[in-house]
């Protein structure tokens, strides 16, 4: 039990220093639980109704 507790905060971890490549990153995703590719493509629809909602109000110039 506590170890399904762990694999669910997995995908919330942020890589600060480290930067994975898209081969990397595909070969570490297509092993997760279907259960937890079900929730990253729910966060990602809600994230993507959530930009789409979003409008830009104050654009800030910069002079070079």
């Amino acid at each position: 039990m506590e170890e399904e507790k762990n694999k669910a905060a997995e995908p919330k971890r942020a890589f600060n220093m480290v930067t994975l490549s898209e081969d990397e990153r595909l070969r570490r995703d297509i092993f997760r639980s279907d259960s937890e590719k079900f929730r990253l493509f729910i966060l990602m629809l809600r994230r993507n109704a959530m930009y789409k909602k979003a409008t830009v109000t104050h654009k800030t110039i910069i002079h070079k």
